[in-house]
C-alpha cells in the first residue's frame, strides 16, 4: 500500500502540462503552479511585437529561466509550426490562462485531459471580451472567476469550477484584476489536484442562463464625454484604469489619461471646466457633479499626481473630447 501511494505521488508530480498565456494574470497563475511543484513542460507566450496590443502584457522570460522551462514566443498559437510543436510534446493538459486567440480543434484534440481556460465572469451569464471593464460598466454587484473546458464555441464549454466574489462600490479594474489573481491561485491548485486524481467534475452550461455577449473594447472607448454625469464618468475611469489604457480627455490639445479620481455627486453643472485645485486633486465639472482628478498622465510623460500638472492659472479652462 505504501508503495502504491508513493507511485501515485510520483505520477502526480510529472503530469505533462503546457501553459499558454501572455498577460499578468497568467504570469501569477503560472508562478503559483510552479511553486506548488507541478510540472510545466512548455510555456507559450506572446511575442514582444504584441506588447502594444495588450495593456496587461507580461514577459515570461524570467520565470521560465528561473524554473528551466522551455519557452516559445509566438504570434498565433494556431500556426502550423506551433501545432506541430504541441503534437510533438503530447501534453496531458493544456492550460490557457489569458489568451485572446481561439484555439482550433486540431489543438483542442491533442491533450488527453483536455484544454482548460479561465474567464473572469460568471459563465454562462456573461460571455465575450473585456469582462472586467464591462463588469464595472454594467454596475454588477457580483462577479466570478470561471474555469472551463475550452471547446470550439466561445466561452461555452463545461464548467469545472466557479468562484464568485463581491464588487464594492468603488472597486476599479485594478482591484478586481487583483481579486481574480488571488482567487485564481487557489482555484488552479485545487483543480489540478482533482484532474490528476481523476476526480474533476464537469457541469454543462445552461443556455437558458445566458444574459448577454460583451463586445471587444478598444482604447478609444475610454474617451470621456464631460456632458455625462459625474457618476457615469467615474464609472468609466474605474473600468479603464490599470491594467487597461485609462479613460482620457484632452487639454491644450494634449491627450490626458486619468487613472484615479473621486466622484462628488453634487448639483454643479460645468461640463469639462476646471473648477478648483487643492490638496485633494483637480476638480472638473460635468453635466451633474464633479470629478476630482488624482492620478493622471499627459501624452509622452509619466503618470503623476494631478496637482503637479495643473496650476491655478488653469482654473476656468476646459477639458474636451479633442474634436
Amino acid at each position: 500500500m505504501i508503495k502504491t501511494v508513493i507511485n501515485l505521488v510520483s505520477w502526480i508530480l510529472i503530469m505533462k502540462i503546457v501553459f499558454l498565456s501572455g498577460v499578468k494574470f497568467g504570469f501569477e497563475i503560472l508562478n503559483q503552479i510552479l511553486e506548488e511543484k507541478f510540472d510545466i513542460h512548455t510555456v507559450f507566450s506572446y511575442d514582444e511585437t504584441k506588447k502594444t496590443l495588450y495593456s496587461d502584457f507580461a514577459s515570461f522570460d524570467t520565470i521560465c529561466n528561473k524554473f528551466g522551462i522551455k519557452h516559445v514566443k509566438i504570434n498565433n498559437i494556431n500556426d502550423p509550426i506551433n501545432v506541430q510543436i504541441l503534437k510533438s510534446i503530447q501534453p496531458d493538459l493544456i492550460l490557457v490562462m489569458g489568451w485572446s486567440q481561439l484555439l482550433k480543434d486540431e489543438i483542442l484534440s491533442i491533450p488527453k485531459f483536455g484544454v482548460i481556460g479561465s474567464h473572469p465572469s460568471e459563465l454562462p451569464k456573461y460571455r465575450g471580451r473585456a469582462p472586467i471593464p464591462w463588469t464595472i460598466l454594467k454596475n454588477l454587484k457580483e462577479s466570478a472567476l470561471t474555469f472551463f473546458y475550452i471547446e470550439e464555441g466561445i466561452d461555452d464549454g463545461d464548467i469545472i469550477d466557479q468562484q464568485k466574489f463581491k464588487i464594492e462600490e468603488n472597486d476599479d479594474a485594478t482591484i478586481i484584476y487583483n481579486k481574480i489573481i488571488e482567487i485564481g491561485k487557489i482555484m488552479i491548485i485545487k483543480n489540478l489536484k482533482l484532474i490528476q486524481n481523476n476526480s474533476i467534475l464537469r457541469t454543462k452550461q445552461k443556455s437558458s442562463e445566458f444574459v448577454e455577449y460583451w463586445e471587444k473594447r478598444t482604447p478609444k472607448d475610454g474617451l470621456i464625454n464631460w456632458n455625462n454625469s459625474s457618476k457615469e464618468i467615474y464609472k468609466l475611469i474605474r473600468a479603464t484604469t490599470h491594467p487597461y489604457p485609462g479613460a482620457f480627455s484632452f487639454f491644450n490639445k494634449k491627450k490626458l489619461k486619468i487613472f484615479k479620481a473621486k466622484n462628488l455627486n453634487n448639483k454643479i453643472s460645468d461640463p469639462g471646466k476646471i473648477i478648483s485645485i487643492d490638496s485633494d486633486g483637480v476638480s472638473i465639472g460635468t453635466r451633474n457633479g464633479v470629478i476630482i482628478l488624482q492620478s493622471i498622465e499627459f501624452e509622452n510623460d509619466f503618470e503623476k499626481n494631478a496637482t503637479l500638472l495643473f496650476s491655478i492659472n488653469d482654473i476656468g479652462k476646459i477639458l474636451d473630447s479633442g474634436i
